[in-house]
């Protein structure tokens, strides 16, 4: 697995990893679907007026039947049947994508993002073709900061997301 946590003589500790797609600092095609949908569905209003309809008894509770019919239905719609719905093409896309990623990946050669979590909000990342040499390459840059080496050059140095930027 190229994922390791080490502690630095100076007892510092690390994450190294290697990551399968670039941060999006929390912005998901879902949450955005679900922050939309649950805005809208507050705004929506308004009932049904069963009182005008009055007439005899028998008239009286077949509509509430029918109302607590339609109660039940757009309930059940809106709390399972949409929630599952969302969750199977989300289930879909999340394959197609890895797919794609995948295939991208191998046949057009992208780089693997390599990323060290340091002290201070530092993250150090490195760009390297091939799921074996990215594998290799985690585990180099974990024993070096293990030994107290500084990692290796052609790194570059950026704040977490939502972090600050490290001052050298």
């Amino acid at each position: 697995m190229a994922k390791r946590t080490v502690v630095t003589p100076a007892g510092q500790e690390w994450r190294v990893r290697r990551l399968w797609a670039p941060r999006f600092r929390g912005e998901t095609i879902t949450g955005r679907v679900w922050r939309r949908l649950r805005s809208t569905g507050r705004r929506t209003g308004g009932g049904v007026d069963v009182a005008s309809n009055i007439g005899c008894g028998a008239d009286l509770f077949d509509e509430l039947a029918i109302v607590i019919g339609l109660v039940v239905v757009v309930l059940f719609v809106v709390f399972v049947a949409v929630p599952l719905l969302v969750v199977v093409v989300d289930l879909l896309l999340l394959v197609l994508l890895t797919g794609l990623g995948l295939v991208a990946r191998i046949v057009f050669r992208r780089p693997w993002v390599v990323e060290a979590l340091g002290p201070d909000d530092l993250r150090l990342t490195w760009r390297i073709v091939g799921w074996r040499t990215s594998g290799e390459a985690v585990d180099f840059i974990a024993d070096a900061l293990a030994h107290g080496a500084p990692p290796p050059p052609g790194h570059e140095v950026s704040p977490r997301p939502g972090g600050s930027v490290p001052r050298t």
